[in-house]
């Protein structure tokens, strides 16, 4: 992994939090290192008043972030919270907002207290692949030992806060040296740490770049392909979405990944074993679920995921999770990532795709390993529940939430505003229109072939419920009318 530092760019991010924030953008820039959310970066400043802490706030873009994204805390304060013996999350966040310099300043990172506790000056974590790759086996210890030594010590899986900031303070005080630069958190990623900016970020990819030389040296690194047979039908695409959503009890969003790699992955012939050990680190259960579906019975997949929610979980997870997939993997579609909208189909589907390269890596030079069954659930329950939420605007502001409409263009040309009308009730639209980076738009020529758009509804949306078609395109209404079959809404409609 190649450092993309360049002093000029950097010189236009003037102070020590400007270079944090330049460094935070670089890394926030590369997916292998952080997606969606995750990963989180640090900085400590001498003031006059005593230390400051900046931490990136909770849920803060990397690749985005800006000054007013760090929450200033006394750093002596944060820091003395860790000698509290009862702490808890809960109580940490309470705490925390007692410790903030300015009370509108964004929630704090739930890694707060782990950045606190080492003392370098820049710190940041990422949730790096290639360290996954080599952390996630069963000889994961060893093998850690191994590849990184005094410049990275190996810290065992803790739930995200105090937990894990108490253990990789102690890894640090126990087995940190003059030449550490950093620490591999088992099932979570990788801390690096320096004195600037350019020094903490490069450590980083230091680090990374050790994992992807081991993993190049066991022949681990080059991922499998599989050739790209036909496409898969349509209509088996929208049948799988109406089962999910039927599990899931509202209508969900679905999207094909159908390439070489997830084909590959998806035949794999030990895949109903490998695919069920768990995500790389519990924070892509969140988005992902803990296993995927393997095939296309929903029903089965609900009803023993809903055993282990309840089996680790008790009745606290209902309410705030739901029970049905959102990847399915299959030899004929490769994946199949589900949303409770387009937007969080397309974060499924990216996360796993990260998810199939670790998976990967790590079992092809030795045993792939994840975090125990409860951290993960613990992890759902946390972090989730955004879905639901936002499931419960589909009575008010939302009311077409996980539903595919598609505009015809003799309707689209009648009322220009209808796709955009159709956008802001929480729809995914097909609509006439040049090639557009939202997932939750397909775009597509005028002269299109109805039948060539309603296979692309059925790849990159899951289907359709909801056809716009003036009364003078009857070849519209005959190619659609097979997928309003299988709308999972309250019956596709014209």
């Amino acid at each position: 992994m190649k450092s993309l530092w360049n002093d000029q760019h950097a010189a236009g991010y003037p102070g020590e939090l400007g270079q944090r924030v330049y460094s935070s953008r670089l890394l926030g820039g590369v997916p292998e290192l952080v997606l969606h959310g995750g990963g989180n970066t640090s900085l400590k400043i001498s003031a006059p008043g005593g230390d400051v802490l900046y931490i990136k706030g909770s849920g803060a873009d990397l690749s985005r972030v800006g000054e007013s994204d760090f929450t200033p805390l006394r750093l002596e304060a944060a820091r003395a919270l860790l000698e509290e013996p009862d702490l808890d999350n809960a109580a940490m966040e309470r705490r925390l907002r007692e410790c903030r310099l300015e009370p509108g300043a964004p929630r704090p990172s739930i890694e707060t207290l782990l950045h606190a506790s080492l003392p370098r000056r820049y710190v940041e974590h990422t949730h790096a692949d290639a360290v996954l790759a080599v952390a996630n086996t069963g000889r994961g210890e060893t093998i850690v030992r191994e590849v990184f030594g005094e410049l990275a010590p190996l810290v065992p899986y803790r739930h995200s806060g105090v937990a894990l900031a108490r253990a990789c303070a102690g890894a640090f005080r126990s087995r940190g040296t003059a030449a550490t630069i950093g620490l591999v958190l088992r099932y979570h990623g990788a801390v690096a740490f320096g004195d600037s900016a350019r020094e903490s970020y490069e450590n980083m990819l230091r680090l990374v770049t050790l994992a992807e030389d081991y993993l190049i040296s066991r022949g681990a690194w080059e991922l499998p392909a599989a050739a790209l047979p036909a496409a898969p039908d349509p209509l088996a695409v929208a049948r799988l979405r109406q089962e999910v959503s039927r599990a899931a009890g509202f209508p969900l969003v679905a999207r094909v990944e159908r390439d070489s790699l997830t084909l590959a992955f998806a035949s794999r012939p030990d895949l109903a074993a490998i695919s069920q050990v768990g995500p790389p680190t519990p924070q892509h259960a969140v988005f992902a679920r803990r296993v995927p579906l393997i095939g296309r019975d929903a029903a089965a997949f609900s009803a023993a995921y809903r055993a282990y929610l309840q089996r680790h979980l008790g009745d606290a997870w209902r309410g705030v999770l739901d029970a049905s997939p959102r990847i399915a993997l299959d030899p004929e579609f490769g994946m199949v990532a589900f949303g409770v909208d387009a937007r969080h189909a397309a974060i499924a589907a990216e996360i796993y795709r990260q998810d199939i390269a670790i998976i990967s890596r790590a079992s092809a030079h030795d045993r792939y390993a994840s975090a125990p069954e409860q951290a993960i659930a613990a992890a759902e329950l946390e972090y989730g529940g955004f879905e639901l939420r936002l499931r419960a605007r589909a009575g008010k502001d939302l009311p077409l939430l996980g539903q595919v409409a598609v505009v015809a263009p003799e309707a689209a040309r009648r009322d220009p505003a209808l796709a955009e009308r159709l956008l802001a009730q929480g729809a995914a639209v097909a609509s006439p229109a040049p090639v557009i980076a939202d997932p939750g738009r397909l775009g597509y020529a005028r002269d299109a072939a109805p039948g060539d758009v309603a296979r692309q509804a059925a790849l990159a949306l899951g289907g359709a419920d909801l056809l716009f078609a003036d009364a003078r395109e009857p070849r519209w209404r005959s190619a659609f009318a097979p997928l309003l079959e299988l709308s999972p809404a309250a019956g596709g409609r014209t």
